[in-house]
This record gives C-alpha cells, structure tokens and sequence, in this order.
C-alpha cells in the first residue's frame, strides 16, 4: 500500500447540515450516519458563501472568493484567477491519480481541462451512476502503483429534488425548519429534499461497500461534506446560519480519525484544503488563506484553531463575521435585498426591516430574528465584530471597499457598448451566431 493516504471527497449540492446524524430524524441517511459514526463528524464548520461554485472554490483551493476569483457563480462569467491552484492540480504535483466522478461546480464544462484532472467523468450526473463508476475505480484501485484522491460531487439535492426519478420521502414526518412556516408548500418542498438525499445516501453506501469490498477502508480518507445551505428560504443565498452552516464528516482509521468523535471547534471551509494536505503529508507551495485544524483532529492543539469565521454573498453585497456567540452582517446596499423579510417567531410571523448592519446574539436568538444592532447594552460586541470584519476585508483586499464591483456580465455589456461605438457590434454578432451554429452543428 502507498505511503500517502488515498482520498475520497464526497460533496452533495445544497444539503447545510440536514442528515440524520446532525439530528433531523425525518431524513433517512444510514450510510452517511454510518460514516459519522466511524469518522469524525464537524459540528460548527461553516462555508464562506452561501452559493455553490464560490464555496467549493473556496473548499477546493484554500483561499477566500476575493484571493481566488469565484466571488459568485461560474455560470455568471466568474472564473478562477490564473495561477490559483486546485486541490486536483496540488494532489496530481504530489504524485496522485486525481478523478473527478459527476457533478463540479468550479469551472464551466468546456473549461474542465483547467483542473487537471487525470480522469474526469462529469456525466452520468444521476447519483446511483455515478456510484457505480466510483466503485468500478475503486476496483481498479485496490492494489493501486500510486495514491488516488476522487472527488465525487451529488446534484440530487439541488431543485428540482424529483431529478433523474427521485421520489419525495415522508415515511419519517416532515421537519419544517423553524425559519419556515408550516405550510402544505414548506412540506411538500421539504419532503421532496428527504427524498432526493435519501437517492445520495444509496450512493455514499456504494462507494463505502467499494471501499470496503477492495480493502482500501483503512487506508483512504472519506470526506463527506456540502457546499451550503438547503434552498429555502432564509438559507441558500443568505449569511444567515441555515445558509452558511454545513456539515462535515471525515473518517480516516490508519489517521486515528474514527470512532465517532466529535469536533466543535469553530471552522470555515476556506480551512479545508490546508487540513486535507496536512492529513496526506503532502506539502505545497504557495501561501493559503485558511488555516489547518489536522492538529485539533489529531488532538494535539489544547485551543481554538480560529475564534471567527467569514462569509459573504456578493450578488445582495452583504459581507459577515460569526463567533462561538455572536454575528454581524454588513450590507453595502440595501437596495439589493429585500427591505422587508418575512421572519416566523412563536407567536406570529411579523416582517423584520434589514438595517444596514445586523448583529445577533446566537446562543439566546439561534434562528436570527431579533437585531441587537445600535443597542447600547450591544455596543462593545458590535464594535469589536465590525472591527474583525473591516480588517478581514482589508486582507482580502476586498473589491468592495474599492467601490461598487462590475460583475462579469457587466463588463461583457460595456465590451458590446464599445464595439457598438466603434461600429462593430453588428460584426461581433454576426461571428458569434457562426459559432454557435458550429457548436450545434458538431454535437450532432
């Protein structure tokens, strides 16, 4: 067997933490229950964006959205900067077999060379097929001339949840978070989620049976996690908990990384990859912004790893700092969420202005509904948290306080403008149409 460790990464669309293990009783997850129970399993790990390409580029590369590039979607014409490296491209530098097995969210698919993955099957995307192809590597694998690390990504659990056949699941009751409101919609939507990860679940059990089967169990990593929150509302697309809390479960037997242990150390994903490569003993090059907790998962860090972690959503322009107690939210423009929300406390469902700042206090008010922001018995936590946030940003050298941030479909409308100026719009078009046909042609 290799002296480094193989590495499964497992990561599901959209789940936050809601699996049984995390205690939500309703959802039917034995094999990924399993895993926790063998592993360890993070229950104060958090992602940097609350949306899909910009969290995993975060996870996969070690660096914030600002650092990075991917401040929002890969489909929206952000792209990862030039000469940041992935973890595919660091695992293959340290002698690795990296595959990719269906879903990715960091690049474009024509852009998928830009990985450099060895071996890249985006498609099948259905989760029980692409189980059956991570096993049939795994077969391949079990006497393996180098170490592999696998990265398997799961959309079933993206909307729409009845893709590829799922069906919703409510044999258990249904759990309506308590940010929803119990409505017939709120359930069926959350009843098609339960069903869609429990069709994820059948697939984690396949690849854990592979594992198991070619004796490659005690010698590999298994990662389980997810990008961010489930899409609900107050979830995905938001800096609220629901939408940056995530779950984590990392199982490791030959790195004493088993038993069902639990690790509450306050972590954001941006720490991911460092931890990963510490984990291997692969070393890299070049500076990352997140920190590696492989000594608090090995117990050998007494303290915190960090005492705050960070987030943002860049399409509202809303930037936050959280510790073990408190939160802060910024928006630098208002006009770009809702002016009202709609927020479900005890005794009714009342609307709730967003002031420029939000501050919550997380042990007495965990769903967020009441801002403590500008109340003088709040002050210090308020200024301390603001104080954390604006030196963050100056680190990352955040666009935002540069000005408002062109997006990239900006700066593609005033590229046409001034084509447009010089008389060539009607060319570029034309071009364009060319090869979009020849596209459309050659997939015939």
């Amino acid at each position: 067997m290799s002296q480094k460790p193989n590495i499964v990464q497992i990561t599901t669309h959209d789940s936050g933490r809601h699996f049984g293990c995390y205690g939500h009783p309703t959802l039917h997850t034995p094999a990924i229950d399993s895993l926790a129970a063998g592993g360890v399993r993070f229950t104060n790990y958090f992602c940097t964006v609350p949306i899909c390409s910009a969290s995993r580029v975060s996870q996969l590369t070690g660096l914030y959205p600002q650092s990075n590039g991917m401040m929002d979607l890969v489909n929206f014409g952000w792209r990862i900067r030039d000469g940041v490296r992935h973890a595919s491209r660091i695992f293959k530098a340290a002698g690795y077999r990296t595959a990719l097995f269906g879903v990715q969210h960091e690049v474009l698919g024509s852009d998928l060379g830009r990985l450099e993955f060895d071996l890249a099957e985006p498609k099948p995307a259905n989760a029980l097929a692409v189980a059956g192809r991570v096993a049939a590597f795994l077969k391949e694998s079990s006497q393996p001339q180098q170490p592999f690390y696998a990265q398997v990504g799961f959309r079933e659990t993206h909307t729409p949840f009845d893709r590829d056949g799922a069906r919703p699941d409510s044999k258990r009751g249904v759990e309506i978070p308590p940010y929803m409101d119990d409505t017939l919609s709120s359930r069926t939507a959350m009843a098609g989620y339960q069903g869609a990860i429990r069709v994820v679940d059948s697939a984690v059990a396949m690849i854990l049976a592979a594992l198991r089967a070619g004796g490659l169990e005690n010698d590999t990593i298994v990662v389980f996690t997810t990008d961010h929150g489930i899409e609900m509302p107050r979830a995905k697309w938001n800096l609220y908990d629901p939408g940056i809390a995530i779950g984590m479960i990392v199982r490791y037997p030959r790195g004493s990384l088993a038993g069902g242990r639990e690790c509450s150390l306050l972590m954001s994903n941006v720490d991911y990859l460092p931890t990963l490569l510490e984990l291997a003993g692969v070393s890299c090059r070049g500076t990352m912004e997140g920190h590696s907790f492989a000594g608090a998962l090995h117990r050998e860090l007494p303290g915190p790893v960090r005492s705050e972690v960070f987030g943002l959503y860049h399409k509202t322009q809303t930037r936050c700092v959280r510790t073990n107690r408190f939160k802060l939210i910024r928006h630098f423009d208002n006009a770009t969420d809702y002016h009202t929300i709609p927020v479900r406390t005890e005794d009714a469902q009342m609307k709730r202005v967003i002031g420029q700042v939000e501050l919550f206090d997380l042990k007495a008010d965990p769903n967020e509904f009441n801002n403590l922001a500008g109340r003088p018995e709040h002050l210090s936590e308020q200024l301390a948290l603001e104080n954390s946030l604006w030196k963050w940003m100056e680190a990352v050298d955040d666009p935002l306080l540069k000005g408002p941030v062109r997006t990239p479909s900006y700066n593609a409308a005033i590229s046409d403008y001034k084509s447009w100026k010089k008389g060539k719009h009607s060319s570029r078009l034309r071009r364009a149409a060319r090869r979009r046909q020849d596209r459309g042609a050659g997939r015939k």
